[in-house]
C-alpha cells in the first residue's frame, strides 16, 4: 500500500457502474428459495405446542421447578425452550 492509498474500504454507491451489474446478476425472486418459518400455521396454537420437542418434558420440568432452586434445559434452536417454559409456568 502506497503512502497516498486509503486503508479504508471503498463503499460502492447505487449509481455506479459496478454495482449495476452486481445488481443485474442477483436472481430473480422464482429462482430464490423460498423459506418457510412456520411449517405448521394450519394448525391451532395449541396442537403447534404439542409438536415442539420441549412439550414432551412438560411434567418433568415442572417437577424439577417444585423441587429444585435452579434448572438449566439445553436444548436445540426452535425446540421451544424459551417460549414454551414461561408459558408452561403460566398455565400451570
Amino acid at each position: 500500500m502506497s503512502l497516498g492509498e486509503s486503508s479504508r474500504p471503498k463503499f460502492l454507491k447505487p449509481d455506479d457502474e459496478s454495482f449495476a451489474s452486481d445488481r443485474d446478476a442477483l436472481p430473480s425472486d422464482d429462482q430464490v428459495t423460498t423459506f418457510v418459518f412456520n411449517a405448521h400455521h394450519n394448525l391451532n396454537l395449541s396442537e403447534q405446542r404439542e409438536r415442539l420437542p420441549i412439550y414432551k418434558y412438560r411434567n418433568h420440568i415442572l417437577h424439577c421447578l417444585e423441587n429444585y432452586q435452579t434448572l438449566v434445559l439445553v436444548g436445540e434452536t426452535g425446540s421451544g425452550k424459551s417460549t414454551q417454559v414461561p408459558q408452561i409456568l403460566v398455565v400451570e
